[in-house]
């Protein structure tokens, strides 16, 4: 099952609060896919791991679930990026961000393959 041209969108958009803007994730957002979904979704369960801010926002979203199962971000993207980029969700520290960034950059690339 492909994306849709709007889960492209809010996925970049997700992707972005991670990373900043990027013109390399930009230009791969086209070819996004189920797999970018999966790795960008373990990207974020490292940084929730990592980071009560967005271990609060995400249970919030999936309704006070303590557990996220596989496949959660595909069923809450556009809620995600909306409010990721509402709340201007920062991240605890520096730490947290850049092992979720160094860990997961070359697989979100990868993924689009």
């Amino acid at each position: 099952m492909s994306l849709t041209s709007e889960e492209k969108d809010n996925l970049l958009k997700i992707i972005e609060i991670i990373y900043g803007y990027d013109s390399q994730f930009e230009s791969y957002k086209n070819d996004f896919n189920e797999s970018t979904v999966l790795v960008v979704e373990k990207a974020i369960t490292a940084l929730i791991q990592c980071n009560d801010n967005m271990k609060t926002l995400v249970s919030g979203i999936l309704g006070g679930s303590g557990f996220i199962a596989k496949g959660w971000l595909k069923k809450v993207i556009r809620a995600l990026s909306k409010e990721l980029k509402k709340n201007k969700i920062k991240f605890n520290g520096l730490a947290c961000r850049s092992v979720a960034a160094g860990n997961w950059r070359s697989a979100i690339i990868i993924s689009t393959y």
